[in-house]
């Protein structure tokens, strides 16, 4: 699966070319196949696949919802995500749970 652009992936999406629970999944199984990589803290699976099947479902009633439409992020681990742990990869703030959402992810998830 490669991406040209958002806009050619969100015609592929249009067409049924690919739907977003499908580019999750694929992309799940690319950071599961290269874990040794270490380059994720931690991965969102489950809320993943919820959020694209919503999308999936939203798309069909309405299209397209918006510029980053299905498109996958990845989220540093210095960014603030409400109810999600963020350690800044340091040892010192293992276990502490973000109170709030930066306004990256904020507009993010707009």
């Amino acid at each position: 699966m490669k991406f040209q652009s958002i806009s050619k992936y969100h015609t592929d999406l249009l067409n049924g070319t690919y739907t977003c629970l499908s580019t999750v999944q694929h992309f799940l199984f690319e950071i599961q196949s290269k874990a040794h990589l270490n380059a994720f803290v931690e991965v969102y699976t489950e809320e993943a696949l919820q959020r694209a099947a919503f999308l999936d479902s939203e798309r069909s009633k309405t299209g397209i919802t918006g510029k980053l439409h299905g498109v996958i992020v990845a989220i540093k681990d210095v960014i603030c995500y409400k109810d999600y742990t963020i350690t800044a990869s340091s040892k010192i703030l293992s276990g502490f749970t973000s109170i709030y959402n930066a306004t990256a992810v904020i507009k993010l998830l707009r």
